[in-house]
């Protein structure tokens, strides 16, 4: 199969994992383009999204972003039904936790990782005026205890709304691209030593079972590399190592990544 698929994205961003997690359970060749997308430097991805944001691929002459997009539309064009199942009402609950993820679980990031990650590199955001509400949280004395309050409410919402008559999984019996989805905003507050999701046990168990799927390991050393930045504060060399591990990694599955 030719590599028609460019996935625009690096490996510290939530949506583009999930993008390219599930290109590669899939197998489905595509090209990763880590380029210089720094807090302060969106420029290069400007011509193709104009939010300057990841993921955004390009399918041929087809450009897409927003991540619940891209993944809904690679399912229906490759007839993914597995990930994306063709019965309506099953389907819908996935629709539903799409549209619930960019409000609710996308917060696990957004009040609770994000300030922690972007420590090591405040100093370029500060001034940004369009980051000033990022670096209020990054610097906020309370930034803990008002992440954990949140992702603690996000996990409730989840363990309540979701894993229906002892489901397994977020909708259904096996996984499908809400589980992925919801992955990667809420177990890398795990390995970052922010949030154990203690007395949450259908989302202990998920997270557990979704170490399963392939390609886990190779797509989550970004991650695991990164490690806990609660006990020592993150840095720009600890995240430059990450990204070079991941990408590795990712190349070793046959990912291309431009050198």
């Amino acid at each position: 199969m030719s590599r028609d698929l460019v996935v625009h994205g690096i490996p510290g961003s939530q949506p583009t994992r999930a993008v390219y997690w599930t290109c590669l359970i899939k197998e489905l060749p595509f090209e990763l383009r880590p380029n210089d997308f720094s807090p302060t430097n969106r420029g290069p991805l400007l011509e193709l999204n104009p939010t300057g944001q990841v993921p955004t691929i390009e399918d041929g002459d087809f450009v897409l972003y927003e991540m619940p997009a891209i993944v809904t539309y690679l399912c229906e064009k490759h007839g993914w039904s597995d990930l994306l199942p063709s019965d309506l009402r099953t389907r819908a609950r996935v629709n539903q936790y799409l549209h619930f993820h960019h409000n609710w679980t996308r917060r696990l990031s957004e009040e609770l990782m994000a300030p922690h990650v972007i420590v090591a590199v405040l100093d370029q955001m500060r001034g940004v005026e369009s980051l000033s509400h990022i670096v209020e949280r990054a610097i906020a004395p309370d930034k803990l205890a008002r992440g954990r309050k949140t992702a603690q409410h996000v996990a409730g919402l989840i363990e309540a709304g979701y894993f229906r008559d002892d489901a397994r999984y977020l909708c259904t019996p096996e996984p499908t691209i809400a589980d992925i989805a919801c992955y990667e905003e809420a177990a890398q507050l795990r390995w970052a030593g922010l949030f154990d999701f203690e007395g949450f046990p259908k989302l202990t168990c998920w997270l557990d079972s979704m170490q399963e799927l392939p390609f886990h390991h190779e797509v989550h050393l970004y991650n695991t590399t990164l490690g806990d930045i609660l006990s020592e504060p993150n840095t720009q060399e600890r995240m430059a190592s990450a990204m070079s591990a991941c990408l590795a990694a990712l190349a070793g599955c046959g990912v291309h990544v431009p050198g």
